[in-house]
């Protein structure tokens, strides 16, 4: 399977719940595809008006392809889609949470990259979490030999990867 086959399997899994943009110019580079996620939860007694809580969950997910992916590349990817995902992010006292997510699909991971993929890493608090929170999700599918490299809040993205994979 190349790297277009498995994204278009990926893709699949995400149309239900995502809206899903492909070939999207990001800074000084193109990525394969973003999918974005939001919604919007409440209760209220009667009628509207009367809201006891509300509130607010977004995931932004960005895809990118590399042949061989480096350390150096790595990084520098990981902080142009940081920057993008901190753009979208608009905290208010009904936000609850935001996942910044990266997805690259590669042929080849070098160990550099490996390491840099496990310590990556970023969390934002707005108002002392009144206002929600941020965490940054990374995870690489290696697709030569089938194996997917994720940084702790990114394992939890393992198994839908996986089952593309397959």
């Amino acid at each position: 399977m190349n790297q277009e086959e498995y994204l278009e399997k990926l893709l699949s899994s995400y149309q239900s719940y995502f809206d899903i943009e492909r070939d999207v110019n990001l800074e000084n580079r193109t990525l394969a595809a973003t999918a974005f996620f939001h919604s919007r939860s409440e209760k209220y007694v009667l009628s509207k008006k009367a809201q006891l809580w509300a509130t607010e969950m977004n995931e932004y997910v960005y895809f990118a392809f590399a042949d061989v992916l480096t350390a150096d590349d790595f990084l520098t990817l990981k902080e142009d889609v940081l920057q993008a995902g901190l753009q979208k992010i608009k905290p208010h006292k009904e936000h609850m949470y935001s996942y910044v997510s990266l997805v690259v699909v590669t042929d080849l991971v070098s160990e550099d990259a490996k390491k840099a993929i496990k310590k990556a890493k970023f969390h934002k608090t707005y108002q002392f979490s009144l206002h929600g929170w941020m965490y940054l999700r990374i995870a690489v599918v290696e697709l030569s030999n089938h194996s997917i490299y994720a940084n702790k809040q990114g394992e939890d993205m393992t198994k839908l990867l996986q089952e593309a994979l397959s």
